[in-house]
């Protein structure tokens, strides 16, 4: 429960009015000359009744004359609670933020005003206190645009190393024109004439520039990166009705400017292409190298069917179909046989007819989601709740709005995944029992605190129960993890934080520890443990400068290994590795070369054209391994040609050029890789979710899949000569051949026939390096080369099969791919084997380019699991589960370390669209890795799902948050994100206009973002109002919606006591 404290003091000047809302306690330590607002969460039921023993946790905002804020202050914030942690503001003659402040930590403050002095930043480091502020400056015109940023830090100040961005308008011949004619076809029109659009050119700390072009109805038309001569343009097409019908990736437009026509084949095999109904809705959308995905929509506007590629190769009458209860929520998804063939016409034609519109035919359904109570239905019992001590008995039979039950089917089979969900009287989750064919029924009970910390958690396996215990600071730090297995078994973690909230360590009972440490910026630098020593160089250390984020070189250490290793990297001008130098000792020159991984070209879209890789070739020889031509049919590989005569020596990865004919590799219309003649690999068979389902090898042996209809992974076989092994997974139970061999937990995992546990130790990508007993012995070591191949050198004796990116590893037969969930990676090829899910989001890469072809700093989330969200508005991938849909937990920690802090405070909400928190764990900025350069957004079609993550979001985090709300590409579109600030997020106009236009054709009409501390709008917000006036604006503050215009920084108010308010707010704005 939090209350609010509001004071402000009369001022002549700004002619404020004076308002008090007291709660009958102040702190004497605030300082009552200033206007301040005051936030007091109590942190149990003691504080409230006035018990002995009660905790507050207080924050403080002082503002000026202006209402601008000039300090934050968390009381007792910094770790064991004697000290403030402090953030200071200053502003330009204009009023807009100039200065903003890193946090500091202050001894015996009170919750004072702290007078500025410059001492206060001495934890950063010496000759840092003077550059410890995000500083931002302004163009000197009437908009008052955004000119430069430049982030904290000595290094990046003495060396005038900031982003700039220029504003202008293009020049003759330097933008073509593309229209859409009648019949939806590409046309190429000439160039747009001089000064027809505006452009901004963004340059970053290292020089990189890129471009965005709009036009007068403010739609991107063009975004372009550079790099010297060469560059990569990316084209978006819009028709007379703005709808998008084309977006020409890097490739395809150079194809289509060197050629000089609009070439078909080039548009199919490299662009994506779009076709709309007269509502404007999205009909028909062609990836690069797919066959095109038809939609059928009811009277509603809700999807009722749809069909791929594959699909209507295997018969033209089988469609997916979708059906609705009355607030537009799933309620039953599958597969139909329709009686008699249609074209998509034509049943288009026939759901306009109907609110529930499903064709006659045969159906499979696939799954029935149950929500709102726990009736049976004529599909879905529901499991009944299972009492245990300690834990809490449901508070409803009755959870509005939330998912109470799901069946799923086992693809290919008639058998189905049960679960049901019981929540407390906060709609958190208490318990989930989940009913598996075979092994029967598993349940987890949570129990949390008054502030929803998770305090500890049962998960029953069969007759064998894991209990976790959690225990928290006030400020919702984590401080210790116990796992206990089956009341016996015990372990410990314990962690440990700076003055400043910052993860500086973790220990693993008594026989493992490891510290970490972080530069000026908040980016990790150190990992200290007696098995593992990893140290990350960005402006320092022996390789080349990057200002941008990126590493410059790595340096390890792992195991009992004599010596450092590691790795100076190099970047083209577009941050994609270009040369991974292997090095050992402190400056990496000795040894040189031996693990060596270069990129020796890229074509326009990163896909790789040559590689080269080094590694142990005998006991004591190295040497190239791996020569690599890579030949290309659009995106999709056809052949790889390997120039090396050397082989890998022992157990590490390399490219196994199994054949020489020139189409090598094969493709289904869905883009999912069907033979790879190279590995062996006659033929693989997709499900309905483009999931592999089995992989068969030339000489008879082969691997098959069993997954959910949600795309869990329940089962794989492994069938080589006569034998057969079997691995099932059951949530975090692995089993082998029937028997339960491992459980896995947020740290390692539980071997079941010693009762032993195990823990991973991590870099900073949480790769795992190091396998640790609880006992403190060394089991396994991993070493890896930057795009996630093992170098011969690691001691791996296969005691575990989870790897790069914490990813399970398939080496039988020479596999040798890593399992991300929706889709598989070859570390020797640096490529997935199907398309992107997301690759619409990232329309100048190639669909099965990884990870930006930047392995060192970027990750792959595989986005249907746990997510956490902190108190700074970072949102992480946690862990892997088998649940339906996503689940989002705040943290309210402030530490900004990335995936190593896997635990999180269990206020939490479901997420039934899969794609929405992943696009959150990525940044979307060219380059910043600064959390006030981070753009952290993602789009849903749900309203439920966008109103349900904006409140909760904003509600749980120190940082402004939007949600914006519209049409693109024809569909009803929401738009929400962070840029981890707390004074700033997007505007509407800069999320279409600026870093290279993340969504370049969404047509805003309302544009909503939180305050965390202020309940008006800024002088920076209305001033974005003023280039957007069609757009309805509003303020989310403390359960009440401000709007505003450019004019009025607060016109009326509108009280949002739900998640219902909210969705109806919106629906009103949409009208």
């Amino acid at each position: 429960m939090k209350t609010i404290e509001m004071k402000r003091t009369l001022s002549i000047l700004c002619l404020l009015s004076f308002s008090l809302f007291m709660n009958g306690q102040q702190a004497t330590g605030y300082t009552k000359t200033r206007n301040y607002t005051a936030e007091r969460t109590y942190m149990d039921a003691s504080s409230q009744t006035g018990s002995g023993g009660a905790r507050i946790v207080s924050d403080i905002v002082y503002t000026d004359c202006f209402g601008r804020k000039e300090q934050e202050i968390q009381v007792g914030g910094s770790p064991g609670g004697n000290a403030d942690l402090v953030l200071s503001y200053t502003y330009n003659m204009m009023g807009q933020v100039e200065k903003e402040y890193l946090p500091y930590a202050k001894t015996g403050n009170n919750g004072a005003f702290d007078k500025f002095s410059p001492e206060r930043w001495s934890v950063y480091g010496t000759g840092e206190q003077a550059y410890a502020y995000n500083l931002t400056q302004y163009e000197d015109s009437p908009l008052m645009r955004v000119s430069r940023k430049m982030g904290p830090g000595k290094a990046w100040h003495t060396s005038d190393k900031s982003v700039r961005v220029t504003y202008g308008m293009n020049s003759t011949n330097e933008v073509r024109c593309y229209k859409v004619s009648s019949s939806g076809s590409l046309i190429a029109s000439g160039f747009y004439g001089a000064g027809k659009l505006e452009v901004i050119v963004e340059t970053d700390e290292d020089g990189h520039r890129s471009k965005t072009y709009t036009d007068s109805n403010e739609r991107t038309l063009l975004t372009v990166s550079v790099n010297g001569e060469d560059s990569l343009a990316t084209y978006y097409v819009y028709d007379d009705r703005n709808c998008l019908r084309y977006v020409l990736p890097p490739e395809a437009s150079h194809r289509l400017a060197e050629a000089g026509t609009t070439d078909i084949s080039v548009l199919h095999s490299l662009a994506y292409s779009y076709e709309y109904d007269k509502l404007n809705r999205m009909i028909s959308k062609r990836l690069p190298g797919c066959a095109p995905i038809y939609m059928v929509y009811d009277r509603r506007d809700r999807l009722v069917l749809s069909q791929d590629g594959t699909r209507r190769t295997a018969d033209t009458k089988k469609w997916s179909y979708f059906l609705y209860d009355s607030h537009d929520r799933v309620i039953e998804s599958g597969e139909i046989l329709l009686s008699a063939e249609q074209t998509c016409g034509e049943l288009q034609l026939a759901a306009w007819e109907s609110e529930h519109y499903l064709p006659s035919g045969t159906r499979t359904p696939l799954q029935y989601t149950v929500y709102d109570n726990y009736k049976p239905t004529e599909n879905v019992t529901a499991h009944p709740f299972v009492a245990a001590v300690g834990y809490d008995t449901p508070y409803t039979l009755y959870p509005s709005g939330l998912t109470t039950s799901t069946k799923t089917r086992l693809l290919g089979t008639d058998d189905w995944l049960t679960e049901t969900i019981y929540y407390d009287d906060r709609s958190r989750v208490i318990q989930t029992l989940c009913h598996y064919p075979e092994k029967g029924l598993r349940y987890r009970h949570t129990a949390y605190d008054f502030t929803g910390n998770v305090l500890r958690k049962q998960d029953n396996i069969g007759t064998d129960i894991l209990e976790t215990v959690y225990t928290y600071d006030d400020r919702a730090r984590l401080l210790t993890k116990a796992n206990t297995w089956n009341g016996r078994f015990t372990d410990k973690i314990t962690y440990v934080y700076d003055a400043l909230g910052r993860l500086t360590g973790r220990n693993y009972g008594d026989k493992v520890s490891e510290s970490l440490s972080y530069n000026i910026r908040g980016w990790l630098t150190g990992i200290e443990s007696q098995h593992f020593s990893q140290t990350l160089h960005y402006v320092d250390g022996v390789g080349v400068p990057c200002y941008n984020g990126n590493i410059s070189s790595m340096i390890w250490h792992s195991g009992s290994e004599a010596g450092l290793r590691g790795y100076k990297f190099t970047y083209d001008g577009f941050s994609r590795l270009k040369d991974a130098i292997y090095g050992e000792g402190e400056q990496l020159s000795n040894n040189l070369n031996r693990f060596n991984e270069q990129v020796t070209g890229y074509d326009k879209n990163g896909n790789i054209l040559g590689l080269l890789r080094y590694g142990q070739t005998n006991t004591m020889s190295y040497g190239l391994i791996d020569n690599l031509n890579l030949v290309y049919n659009g995106n999709q590989l056809e052949s790889v040609n390997d120039n090396a005569t050397g082989h890998v020596f022992g157990n590490g990865m390399e490219f196994k050029d199994g054949a020489s004919k020139e189409i090598e590799y094969e493709y289904d219309v869905n883009g999912n890789l069907t033979k790879d003649l190279n590995k062996k690999i006659a033929d693989i068979q997709y499900n309905c979710l483009n999931l592999p389902e089995k992989v068969q090898f030339e000489g008879g042996n082969s691997i098959s899949y069993l997954y959910a209809a949600d795309g869990t992974k329940l089962r794989t076989t492994y069938k080589t000569g006569n034998a057969t092994t079997i691995t099932d997974y059951c949530g975090n139970a692995i089993y082998e051949n029937g028997v339960l061999i491992k459980v896995l937990t947020e740290d390692g995992y539980i071997t079941v026939s010693n009762n032993q546990f195990h823990y991973f130790i991590q870099d900073h990508q949480g790769n795992n390096r190091v396998v640790v007993a609880q006992n403190g012995t060394v089991e396994e070591v991993n070493d890896y080369y930057p795009f996630g191949g093992l170098l011969s050198s690691s001691l791996s004796n296969n005691v575990q099969p989870y790897k790069y990116n914490g990813k399970e590893l398939n080496r039988d037969n020479g596999l040798d791919w890593y399992d991300y969930g929706a889709r598989m990676y070859d570390a020797s090829l640096g490529r997935w084997h199907a398309v992107d899910p997301s690759g619409e989001k990232y329309p100048a890469l190639g669909l099965y380019a990884y990870c930006k072809n930047s392995p060192i700093i970027r990750i792959d989330p595989d986005g249907k699991d746990d997510y956490v969200v902190n108190a700074n508005g970072a949102v992480y991938l946690m862990r892997k589960t088998d649940r339906i849909v996503d689940v989002l937990y705040a943290s309210g920690i402030n530490s900004s370390q990335k995936a190593t802090q896997p635990d999180p405070n269990w206020k939490s909400i479901r997420v039934f669209d899969k794609s929405m928190l992943q696009g959150l764990t990525a940044s979307k900025g060219e380059k910043g890795r600064d959390y006030w350069d981070r753009k952290l957004y993602t789009t849903t079609n749900s309203v439920y799902n966008a109103a349900n993550v904006f409140l909760f979001v904003a509600d749980n985090t120190s940082v402004e948050w939007t949600l914006k709300g519209g049409y693109m590409d024809g569909k009803r579109t929401f738009i929400l994100g962070t840029n981890n600030n707390r004074n700033r997020v997007s505007s509407m106009y800069g999320l279409t206009k600026v870093q290279e236009a993340l969504f370049p054709t969404f047509i805003p009409i309302i544009d909503i973002h939180s305050h965390p501390y202020n309940p008006f709008a800024s002088p920076e917000d209305m001033d974005n109002a003023r280039l957007l006036r069609d757009i309805r604006y509003g303020i989310y503050y403390k359960d009440n919606i401000i709007n505003y215009t450019d004019q009025n920084n607060s016109t009326y108010s509108i009280k949002v006591n739900s998640m219902n308010d909210l969705m109806r707010y919106i629906f009103q704005q949409l009208r």
